[in-house]
């Protein structure tokens, strides 16, 4: 282990035990409830050093422990249940979150999701009023990915990847080009001309509608 991985793991726990230590470890339900968030906040921060994850996640268990008994002892049993079902949530579906960004694992991380998991994703989205994206849709933009990739559409312009106008309006030229030559032919009455740069154009077309939704689900990754 570096050197410098166990200096940053003993400060973190070290500032955590001090404040769980204040007050001769007796700590009001504000308090400790401070305590808790921060403890989740190094988790979401250090969720790829596992040894200091699970070592918070631990600490995380018997604090909410506690607290439970102390809100018990205070009858505010409902309110601290009430206000841990939401981390409990979130806690359950981290690895999920953390996939969005990568539809083939978000793909395996949702399949992969237990009962338990299931069922809290179903009280988030019911409390939130948003929908993740579910797996099929991030399979048909895999595939589509692949299609887009891996023949002759790939040398369609994508508008969706050009950063300024200029760039925009170069990746759309083809588009307006045909456009263009089929008004050309249809006055010049050269039908087979006329068909062919149609049928070009709706390709174009219908290659950019379909990028266009592609383009849509990923900057929104919930629905």
């Amino acid at each position: 282990m570096p050197a410098s991985e166990s200096h940053d793991r003993e400060a973190v726990l070290k500032r955590i035990v001090e404040k769980l230590s204040a007050n001769g470890g007796f700590l009001p339900l504000e308090q400790a409830y401070d305590v808790f968030k921060e403890i989740e906040a190094e988790m979401q921060a250090t969720e790829d050093d596992h040894e200091l994850y699970d070592t918070l996640l631990a600490m995380r268990k018997e604090l909410k422990k506690a607290m439970e008994a102390r809100a018990q002892e205070l009858g505010k049993s409902e309110d601290w249940a009430q206000a841990m079902m939401g981390h409990d949530v979130m806690l359950m579906l981290r690895p999920l979150f953390r996939a969005l960004d990568d539809a083939e694992e978000y793909i395996r991380a949702f399949r992969a999701l237990s009962p338990e998991q299931i069922a809290a994703l179903e009280y988030w989205e019911k409390e939130s009023g948003t929908r993740l994206v579910r797996p099929e849709i991030f399979a048909a933009e895999l595939r589509w990915n692949s299609i887009r990739r891996g023949t002759i559409l790939r040398l369609i312009p994508d508008p969706e990847l050009a950063r300024t106008w200029y760039e925009r309006f170069i990746a759309i030229l083809p588009g307006l080009v045909l456009a263009v030559g089929l008004a050309f032919a249809v006055e010049n009455k050269s039908w087979v001309t006329a068909l062919v740069l149609l049928v070009l154009l709706l390709v174009v077309a219908g290659t950019w509608a379909r990028d266009f939704v592609s383009f849509k689900r990923k900057s929104q990754n919930v629905s």
